[in-house]
């Protein structure tokens, strides 16, 4: 039924529930003043009486005001102060006249609101960690050690998942080197375990604390991510440098020249040859592309015009620790005057005379003239044999006939080995083309170690 305005702006309870003798309110309508109006209607054809549900609250008031407050007017807290308000009065019988305005201040935001100024979208991420996760991938390292070092929350995070972070950034910018240089080899760029996480491949021994027990792992560092990242930029580097100068070469001697660098790491010459044996690793198609790098490399520090095959340049960089000499050599940052030649060569196989032993040459000290031509890189007494050397002995103990195709090598990228037509500089070379100078007879095959002293790569410890 409807109710007259005149009644609903008196606020006076005279609504037929007290008629009917009913203890339950109804809320209804609301005032400006804040009191509730019930409602009821019979239906038609029955003597009982129906009740609506709740209604929307109308605030009557000729002032609109702000938008906070007409949506205060329609918010669901009102019905929720109303039903403490109407409980209150059902328990201590007070009059109808009470106060059922909300007791928060208005002027602060209500709880169903989102202050967006207190909100913050890093530390929001703490509440999904894989979102967070996906988030460090595609962070910069430099940037993503600055945020290690500089939050709490997010060392915290790091440390928990420290492995997978790391990993996170190697694979998608470095995968072949990940998987070349893998961290458990270098033993000097780990660390352990932040989270605590034992070991359980190894068996009981004593620990830093003279406990015996099993040792917490071992975890890849920032170190080693720096490491795998620089590596994989000085192999794309080079192999860029040798194809603009003309000496093209297919994709795969990438993954060679990081098999390359790894075989240079080792300071004996043992471990040295144990990794050449094992065909798992350096297989028959490696050795050939590792020759093709080499006759290239040998075609860009020749002078093509006076030279006369003088490899001894080339020998001298794959006597170096690492390729990073090469590199810098290929860009004309070093031995760029004679004097950086001589400087380099002393440093390599320098042998001085008995009055000048003892004494720097050329600025290199007298305890590292002549050294990097012997194990331990001087501080073996056995000369060391170069990862060059080991590609052609190795290919003749595997009877690959490599001296066949010299010419081959020479002619690849410039001459398409089935039409023997050209090669322009500007046209990439074909995957056809790569896998028909590379798949024979006698390179094609990867046969199972033989019983022979072989080294897995995974044995390996070395120095980053």
């Amino acid at each position: 039924m409807a109710l007259p305005l005149s009644l609903i702006l008196n606020a006076k309870d005279v609504s037929p529930r007290k008629a009917d003798n009913l203890d339950h309110p109804l809320r209804g309508l609301t005032t400006t003043e804040g009191n509730a109006v019930s409602c009821r209607s019979t239906v038609a054809g029955s003597s009982k009486t129906a009740q609506y549900g709740d209604l929307p609250v109308i605030t009557l008031s000729p002032v609109r005001g702000n938008l906070y407050h007409r949506r205060m007017s329609r918010s669901p807290q009102q019905f929720q102060h109303l039903d403490q308000h109407q409980n209150k009065r059902q328990k201590t019988s007070e009059a109808p006249d009470i106060d059922l305005e909300p007791e928060e201040d208005p002027d602060e935001p209500p709880e169903h609101e989102f202050d967006f100024n207190k909100f913050n979208i890093f530390k929001a991420f703490f509440n999904h960690p894989e979102i967070l996760h996906v988030f460090t991938t595609n962070l910069e390292p430099d940037d993503l050690l600055s945020l290690y070092a500089i939050s709490k929350d997010f060392h915290e995070f790091c440390n928990r998942r420290f492995t997978a972070m790391i990993l996170g950034q190697s694979l998608p910018r470095a995968k072949e080197s990940t998987e070349i240089f893998k961290w458990k080899v270098f033993k000097n760029l780990c660390q352990d375990d932040p989270a605590g996480r034992l070991n359980q491949e190894a068996s009981p021994r004593e620990l830093k604390n003279g406990e015996i027990g099993i040792p917490i792992r071992d975890i890849p560092t920032f170190r080693w991510l720096k490491m795998v990242l620089h590596r994989e930029q000085v192999v794309a580097e080079i192999l860029e440098v040798l194809n603009n100068a003309g000496h093209r070469l297919p994709r795969h001697c990438s993954l060679v020249l990081k098999k390359i660098w790894l075989t240079m790491g080792i300071p004996d010459n043992g471990r040295r040859i144990g990794l050449m044996h094992n065909k798992k690793f350096w297989t028959n198609k490696d050795l050939l592309h590792g020759t093709l790098f080499l006759v290239k490399l040998d075609m860009h520090l020749t002078d093509p015009l006076s030279g006369k095959g003088e490899t001894m340049m080339r020998k001298m960089l794959m006597a170096q620790p690492g390729l990073t000499t090469l590199w810098q050599v290929l860009k004309r940052e070093e031995l760029c005057n004679q004097f950086d030649l001589m400087r380099m060569y002393v440093h390599w196989k320098w042998r001085p005379r008995p009055e000048h032993r003892g004494m720097p040459i050329c600025g290199i000290p007298a305890e590292h003239v002549g050294a990097l031509q012997y194990e331990g890189y001087g501080k073996g007494t056995q000369k060391i044999i170069p990862p060059d050397a080991l590609i052609v002995r190795e290919s003749i103990k595997r009877k690959l006939h490599m001296q066949d195709r010299l010419v081959d090598m020479m002619l690849f990228g410039n001459i398409n080995s089935k039409t023997f037509a050209d090669i322009w500089p500007e046209e990439p070379i074909g995957q056809e083309e790569e896998d028909a100078w590379s798949d024979t007879d006698d390179s094609s095959g990867e046969g199972e170690n033989e019983a022979e002293d072989v080294v897995e790569p995974d044995d390996l410890n070395l120095r980053g």
